[in-house]
C-alpha cells in the first residue's frame, strides 16, 4: 500500500481511517451559480440565432413538398385532358425565327372546364384584401422575374378555385396572354408570397415542332416571378436549394 499523509501510522485498519476515506470519496465537484447562468446565457444566444433559421428551412420544406404534390396532380390532369379528351390547343410558344412569343388559346376554356371537373375544384370568392405583391413591389424588394413583359399583377377574382386539400388554383386564360395558372399551395393562409407558397406558371407545348405527340406542359418557361428568398418552380422540381442557382432565362431547365 502506498503512503497516505492523511492516515497516520497505526490507523490503516481503524474505524477512523474508514470514516476519512468515505468523506474523501464522497466529495464531488459542482458548478457555481455564476457558471450555470453563463452557460444558460450562451445556450440562449445560440438558440436565438439558430432556431429561426431551422424553422424557416422547415417551413420552406413544407411548401416545397406541397408544391410538388399539387404540381403533379395538375400536370396529370392536363395529360389526361390532352390524351383522352383531345383538348390540346392551349399553350404559349416561340415561333421559329422569332424573337417574340405567341399563344394558342382555342381550347383554353374547354381545358379549364375539364380540369375543374377532373380535380373536383370549387369556385370561391376571396376577400378583397387577398392579393399578391405586384411586379414593381417584388422587384423593388430584391425579387426577380422571368420575362418582365408578362403581366404579373394578379389579384383575387372569381377565377379562383379551391382544391380538396385547401390549395387555390387560379386560371387566367384569355386570347391576349399566355395561358396562366397560379398555384397557391397554402390557400387563404399566409404568407401569400411568390416563390414561397404561391407560384406563377404558364402552359407551353415543347413538342410543337419535333414530335407528333400532343402534350401541354405546366412550366415557368415563359413567365414566372419570385420574391426575395423565394424559389422558381424549376428550382423546386429539379431539387435545387435556391433560385439563385438558376440564370432566370426564359428557357425551361
Amino acid at each position: 500500500m502506498g503512503f497516505n499523509p492523511l492516515i497516520s501510522e497505526g490507523e490503516s485498519n481503524s474505524p477512523k481511517r474508514t470514516y476519512r476515506l468515505n468523506v474523501l470519496t464522497s466529495q464531488k465537484c459542482a458548478f457555481t451559480l455564476a457558471e450555470v447562468l453563463i452557460t444558460l446565457g450562451i445556450i440562449g444566444v445560440v438558440a436565438a440565432i439558430t432556431i429561426p433559421t431551422l424553422l424557416s428551412k422547415f417551413q420552406m420544406k413544407v411548401f416545397e413538398t406541397a408544391f410538388k404534390k399539387q404540381y403533379s396532380v395538375l400536370q396529370n390532369a392536363i395529360n389526361y385532358t390532352v390524351q383522352v379528351e383531345g383538348i390540346s390547343a392551349c399553350y404559349g410558344y416561340k415561333p421559329n425565327d422569332s424573337i417574340s412569343y405567341a399563344s394558342i388559346n382555342a381550347d383554353c376554356v374547354a381545358l379549364k372546364d375539364s380540369l375543374i371537373s377532373l380535380l373536383n375544384l370549387t369556385s370561391i370568392e376571396t376577400p378583397s384584401t387577398y392579393k399578391y405583391a405586384t411586379k414593381n413591389e417584388v422587384l423593388s424588394d430584391g425579387g426577380k422575374t422571368i420575362n418582365s413583359y408578362c403581366n404579373y399583377d394578379v389579384y383575387a377574382s372569381n377565377s379562383n378555385f379551391l382544391t380538396k386539400d385547401g390549395s387555390i388554383v387560379t386560371f387566367y386564360f384569355d386570347s391576349s396572354n399566355f395561358p396562366i395558372i397560379v398555384l397557391d399551395i397554402n390557400g387563404l393562409k399566409g404568407p401569400n408570397k411568390w416563390g414561397y407558397d404561391v407560384f406563377f406558371m404558364t402552359l407551353s407545348n415543347h413538342n410543337q415542332y419535333n414530335s407528333l405527340e400532343q402534350k401541354i406542359f405546366l412550366t415557368d418557361e415563359f413567365c414566372s416571378i419570385v420574391e426575395k428568398g423565394g424559389r422558381l418552380p424549376r428550382t423546386i422540381l429539379t431539387n435545387k436549394e435556391k433560385t439563385e442557382d438558376d440564370d432566370f432565362t426564359i428557357l425551361w431547365k
